[in-house]
């Protein structure tokens, strides 16, 4: 006589808690990407063939016609340059300051907007460009 095996039934794994998850890091993530400032769209970048690609939000971006703007608002080197003392203070670390210039500024230009900053106490400077595809 043949005893027919017992089956058990398994009970259907429950996605729900999963799914949460998921639905949780997308909104995490939708909104930090919007909290960072958009860049300049008025600047071309300059193209190197390696960089850093972040993108921090206290950019100091020189426009082609050698106009200075931070966050969206055109400034003097003066004006900046208080601006960056005063986000040194805040903070314990020394951060540098991030420049972006135009492709289609002359070099000369931004070299004497470099020396500028430098004359006025501002140490150290970070160059920020575009990867070029290889």
């Amino acid at each position: 006589m043949r005893i027919a095996p017992t089956r058990t039934s398994r009970k259907p794994e429950n996605t729900v808690p999963l799914i949460n998850v998921v639905f949780l890091m997308l909104i995490f993530f939708l909104v930090a990407g919007t909290l960072a400032p958009a860049p300049d769209r008025e600047v071309d970048f300059i193209t190197l063939a390696a960089t850093d690609p972040a993108s921090p939000p206290d950019m100091l971006f020189v426009r082609a016609d050698g106009t200075l703007t931070w966050r969206g608002e055109a400034l003097t080197i003066t004006e900046h340059v208080r601006r960056w003392q005063e986000l040194q203070q805040e903070g314990a670390e020394l951060r540098p300051l991030r420049i972006a210039a135009d492709r289609s500024l002359p070099a000369i230009d931004l070299l004497e907007t470099i020396d500028e900053l430098r004359s006025a106490g501002v140490d150290p400077i970070v160059f920020i460009a575009e990867r070029q595809p290889e």
